[in-house]
């Protein structure tokens, strides 16, 4: 579908995802064309998407239900429209360091919360908490250069379109990452399911801004230096028999927390 068999491609499928990938593009994707079956173009939603791709000047291809089927990925759901674009760009920590900075010397207050990702390798997982991160409006996800997950097709269409406004930053050392974050006023929650003296639950915390939230992997949790790099390890207290959540899980209830204390903040 791309003429220039050199070009670097990948599709991104389903009505959320590529709704949000043109009014959103967190990923500054260069966005090559949209395909359409034929089908489905009366759907109100794809309608609605079409609108916003001719203000942006993207091309929109129509094609018959069988040419769409031939083009289309098998193991997705594309709901009758594709996008082809370039694979998602990594933001500059630097540079948005930077640019909190300024604004909170101009407004004196900052609510930025970030995300860190420490050997979250699952897809599943990983597109489950991308989609709570936009959902609750997290800055941003930090991710390790090694042991994370590729952000692909299937990482935006798990995220139900949420990569496509959720910017990612990608980091060689997570420690150092998370001392400059700590140079420039952040303050590091960790998270863990041990139960000690120093660990606080998540019920008893009031979040300092601008904050960064760690989570680890279910099997092994942060990384024994990342967690000595923390200012606040927290716990979520369950109550039934079950003794853990899964990550994505856990990461939805701290977002919700965060979110709702900046909105009662407010007033």
């Amino acid at each position: 579908m791309i003429g220039n068999k050199n070009i670097n491609y990948e599709y991104i499928a389903g009505i959320n995802p590529v709704y949000s990938l043109i009014t959103g593009n967190a990923g500054r994707r260069k966005i090559y064309k949209i395909i359409i079956s034929s089908q489905r173009e009366n759907d109100r939603r794809i309608k609605n998407i079409i609108l916003e791709a001719e203000n942006r000047n993207i091309i929109i291809e129509k094609i018959n239900p069988d040419q769409f089927y031939d083009v289309s990925p098998k193991n997705i759901n594309s709901q009758g429209i594709l996008a082809i674009v370039s694979p998602y760009n990594y933001a500059n920590l630097d540079d948005w360091i930077n640019k909190i900075t300024d604004e909170r010397k101009k407004t004196g207050r900052c609510d930025s919360r970030l995300v860190i990702l420490d050997g979250i390798t699952d897809a599943g997982n990983f597109g489950s908490i991308i989609r709570n991160c936009g959902a609750f409006g997290s800055d941003g996800i930090i991710v390790p250069k090694r042991r994370s997950v590729a952000l692909n097709e299937r990482i935006s269409k798990i995220s139900a379109g949420a990569l496509e406004r959720v910017r990612v930053f990608r980091e060689v050392n997570l420690v150092r990452t998370i001392k400059k974050l700590k140079d420039n006023r952040f303050w590091i929650y960790g998270t863990t399911l041990d139960i000690t003296p120093e660990v606080k639950y998540l019920s008893e915390i009031e979040f300092t801004f601008p904050m960064a939230l760690v989570l680890g992997s279910e099997d092994k949790g942060i990384s024994r230096l990342v967690s000595e790099n923390c200012d606040i390890m927290i716990s979520i207290k369950l109550s039934g028999d079950i003794q853990s959540l899964n990550v994505s899980v856990t990461s939805g209830i701290i977002l919700y927390r965060i979110q709702e204390q900046i909105e009662k903040a407010k007033f």
